[in-house]
């Protein structure tokens, strides 16, 4: 298959019809891969082809953009999307296939994969190309204590999902004039055998660490068991995850499996909100690359303020309620807002 050429990024639309960041993130990276290849970058979307979409995707590089045009396809459903990009691949075979690791994007590459007899890694945290610009595909394994490097040597296209927030979101340096092409996939006669009825909210409390956007985490400085359980109040609110440090676990604050770091999870959330955890390089090196980072510690010489993007320097145990009650009367006031619009 050394004939394939080229990158394709599977682009999607969130609910309100903003393209997903995690797409922008993924087709960043593309737009770097085409260059380094010396090939051409093109986007496929189920969205529908509006002049804002082509500028957006222009503006981050993408040298073509495949809108997807069917009734069957209109709901998304997977079956029919899978069936579309088959037959798209089959006419013209790609090197590299990316994926955002949506709970749509994992769906349909997994299927495609399987439909091209080729190789996929899910939920990557890290991509690269080598020196023979085979794609270089990190995931983590053994419980997220172990990063796996994989290539796909043989087999094309070579198929990623990548995990939100991994990669940076960045514009092309160049603007292109993107060419705008729509595919017609043949599927009369084709009945799906699968039916979404809709998708139900996770309970944030019951979601892995390492699929939280958001996540409050605790450490020695929280001082008891008591006080640990003021953070599941702030995570609450935020509707996030409570983890913790080391210190915590060994202090017998939470269970292991709350713990982040070196020993536990690596976590790359939206937002990291660290409370009476002093920043040792093991839990460091566990959740460095989340989004945002917010330290709460009353010793203002603790090195997590070195990592973090805001401090507040003060007892955890007197700030935490007050950030609860705050962040409970914003969410109030803006429902008060919205509904008496």
């Amino acid at each position: 298959m050394s004939s394939a050429k080229g990158v394709w990024v599977l682009v999607e639309k969130g609910d309100g019809g903003k393209i997903e960041d995690f797409s922008l993130e993924v087709l960043s990276e593309g737009r770097g891969f085409a260059d380094a290849l010396g090939e051409e970058l093109s986007v496929l979307t189920f969205s529908s082809n509006t002049e804002e979409t082509v500028d957006i995707l222009a503006g981050y590089g993408a040298d073509e953009a495949y809108f997807f045009h069917s009734p069957l396809i209109a709901d998304h459903c997977v079956e029919f999307c899978e069936e579309s990009l088959f037959q798209l691949a089959e006419e013209k075979t790609q090197a590299i296939l990316l994926f955002g690791a949506s709970l749509f994007g994992n769906d349909l590459a997994s299927r495609l994969a399987a439909r091209l007899e080729t190789g996929l890694v899910s939920d990557c945290v890290g991509l690269s190309l080598n020196e023979e610009g085979l794609l270089v595909q990190t995931k983590l394994t053994h419980g997220s204590k172990i990063a796996t490097t994989i290539i796909s040597p043989v087999s094309r296209p070579q198929i990623a999902t990548v995990k939100p927030g991994i990669l940076q979101k960045r514009m092309s340096a160049c603007k292109r004039e993107t060419k705008v092409m729509t595919f017609s996939p043949e599927l009369t006669g084709k009945t799906a055998r699968l039916k979404s009825k809709g998708v139900v909210k996770a309970d944030p409390e019951g979601i892995d660490l390492d699929e939280a956007d958001i996540i409050v985490s605790g450490g020695r400085g929280m001082g008891s068991v008591e006080n640990f359980a003021l953070l599941k109040e702030l995570g609450r609110s935020l509707s996030g995850v409570v983890a913790a440090s080391l210190g915590a676990v060994d202090d017998e604050f939470a269970s292991r499996k709350n713990l982040v770091g070196q020993t536990g999870a690596t976590v790359t959330p939206r937002l990291y909100v660290a409370c009476g955890i002093s920043g040792s390089i093991y839990h460091v090196l566990g959740m460095k690359d989340s989004d945002v980072i917010i330290a709460i510690n009353k010793d203002r010489y603790a090195p997590i303020f070195k990592y973090s993007d805001m401090g507040l320097i003060g007892d955890v145990v007197e700030i935490i309620p007050a950030l609860t009650n705050r962040v409970r009367q914003a969410l109030k006031d803006f429902c008060e807002r919205k509904n008496g619009q």
